[in-house]
């Protein structure tokens, strides 16, 4: 019980008030100092709260508890990785599949079919957003623009026409796609199919 009293927060006053009111609170521990002035609340929530964040302080702590299934998590998250992807799941709008790329849900792996999912042995992959290499002709010139002086415009420019167009060819040539998984959509995975015997 001793132990226990001696880690509660320090709580730190003005040595010349009359009143020693409480200002600022300090773990026991490390000495790491929590101000209410940070929150916004009513003064005693604000103090509370101050309290609190010194009782439980985020520096000597070594990890938390999930917030939804008690599981030990790293300290940086109130939620453990399994409960985070199934919140994530969860949230998720489920589409049919109209064919790939595909990507492994909350993952970074991606397969062009989905057999190779299936084969991966994934439950649930996202949709693929694609794109290209693209030249934005209107972002370069406005860059030109800003290293000119202040009332130039691409009147004051020789070649903007044939610019245009061969950024349109650059553009149009590109064919090496990027893929991008989009994790608010989820397609299921559909099990093998079982062999007639």
């Amino acid at each position: 019980m001793a132990d226990e009293q001696s880690l509660e927060p320090k709580i730190l006053i003005f040595a010349d008030d009359p009143e020693r009111k409480p200002r600022l609170y300090a773990c026991a521990k490390c000495g790491s100092v929590h101000s209410p002035k940070i929150y916004l609340a009513l003064e005693e929530v604000r103090h509370a709260t101050a309290m609190d964040a010194a009782r439980d302080c985020y520096t000597c702590k070594t990890h938390n508890a999930c917030q939804y299934c008690g599981e030990q998590c790293s300290k940086s998250f109130t939620a453990c990785e399994a409960c985070r992807y199934q919140r994530k799941l969860d949230a998720a709008t489920e589409i049919p599949d109209n064919g790939g790329p595909y990507c492994l849900f909350d993952g970074d792996t991606y397969f062009m079919e989905m057999e190779e999912a299936r084969d991966f042995g994934a439950e649930w992959v996202s949709p693929c957003n694609v794109s290209y290499p693209r030249i934005d002709a209107d972002n370069v010139l406005e860059n030109l623009l800003d290293d000119m002086h202040e009332d130039a415009s691409t009147d004051d420019m020789k070649g903007v026409d044939e610019f245009y167009a061969a950024v349109k060819a650059f553009n149009q040539a590109q064919d090496c796609p990027s893929y991008f998984g989009d994790d608010k959509r989820k397609i299921r995975v559909p099990a093998r199919a079982e062999k007639a015997s």
